[in-house]
């Protein structure tokens, strides 16, 4: 009996230990955030000074953040994530990687309701729109309106846009794309009409608007953020504001299973970066990340973008899409010939 009692409780402490291994959990007590945005180290630093918590930030780009996220598994090294893309989220959440039933005691505006999760896999901080055309101000044919223009015999092998399967914010554009040809599969169709009349496909935001500076394109179709920050230093180049424009939202996500103080630690780091203060640092910061539409009453607009009103919106189902993630990079990937 004291055998079977003995090897009992060395069960016991070896299932405790491996859960104690296993349960994510800070580093020296700092909350982990693995953020993808210009703007999380002013954030967690005012976070800090102003609530005496640390907070760890981990900066990755948006594709390397979210596979790290996934190779980590369930053995989680973050708590809070923070990236754009809701659909990625969504996709976290339905590999049982991050929570759902998220939510916190905020105030949202018009637009910050509309781009609320629909089972609470994440909480919005901020909009931009995922993909908007810009062009030269010399350039001499009609501008693209919409996206179907992006088709115009006149413009082959003028436009390009980011890879999906490198850049995060490129899987809104592609979704959005799908849209404009009928969905998921009709809307493949769209794409091949693309690739046929000569869509170019760069890596991330920096390279398409490097290869439009350079003259290899004169349509680059890129987020929101970045082509504003662009034409912000460049008086050469515009913004134009595709109808419709598909919402593109930054969201923070915190890992499945957090709990306890971890999780009071995570909720109110959430609840600063959507304060008054949270979100005038973040509009105030300079980078590109910092020209979004805020989604909370009060809060203040970065000036060089223009007043949400005058956007065409149209709002992408973040569940079907983020279902779907695993699949459409890879078919884009084979269409372009980007294998």
């Amino acid at each position: 009996m004291r055998r079977l009692i003995g090897a009992s409780l060395i069960v016991l402490l070896l299932m405790g230990a491996a859960i104690v291994y296993l349960w994510p959990r800070s580093r020296g007590g700092a909350l982990v955030l693995y953020c993808a945005l210009d703007y999380c180290a002013d954030v967690a630093q005012a976070y800090q000074h102003l609530s005496g918590e640390s907070v760890e930030v981990v900066r990755l780009s948006t594709g390397p953040l979210l596979a790290r996220i996934t190779a980590e598994g369930h053995t989680p090294h973050w708590e809070v994530a923070w990236f754009d893309g809701p659909e990625a989220a969504e996709g976290l959440a339905a590999a049982g990687l991050a929570a759902h039933g998220l939510a916190l005691p905020v105030s949202w505006n018009t637009i910050g309701r509309l781009e609320q999760s629909p089972d609470g896999a994440y909480i919005p901080t901020g909009l931009t729109l995922a993909g908007v055309f810009v062009v030269p101000r010399s350039f001499a044919a009609g501008p693209p309106l919409t996206w179907k223009d992006l088709l115009k015999p006149e413009l082959r092998g003028r436009v390009g846009m980011n890879n999906p399967a490198i850049s995060g914010p490129a899987l809104p554009v592609l979704a959005g794309l799908l849209t404009q040809g009928g969905g998921w599969p009709a809307g493949q169709t769209f794409i091949e009409a693309l690739k046929r009349n000569g869509l170019h496909v760069y890596a991330k935001n920096n390279a398409t608007l490097t290869a439009l500076k350079s003259g290899q394109i004169e349509i680059a179709v890129v987020q929101s953020s970045a082509a504003y920050y662009w034409q912000r230093h460049d008086p050469g180049l515009r913004v134009i504001l595709p109808q419709p424009a598909y919402d593109l939202p930054s969201v923070m996500v915190i890992s499945a299973g957090l709990h306890g103080r971890n999780l009071v630690a995570a909720r109110k780091f959430m609840q600063f970066v959507l304060s008054a203060n949270g979100s005038r640092l973040r509009s105030q910061e300079g980078s590109a990340d910092s020209l979004y539409w805020p989604l909370t009453p009060g809060a203040s607009t970065n000036s060089q973008l223009p007043k949400i009103s005058q956007v065409t919106l149209a709002h992408l189902d973040p569940i079907y899409w983020g279902k779907l993630d695993k699949v459409l990079s890879p078919w884009f990937s084979n269409v372009m010939g980007l294998n």
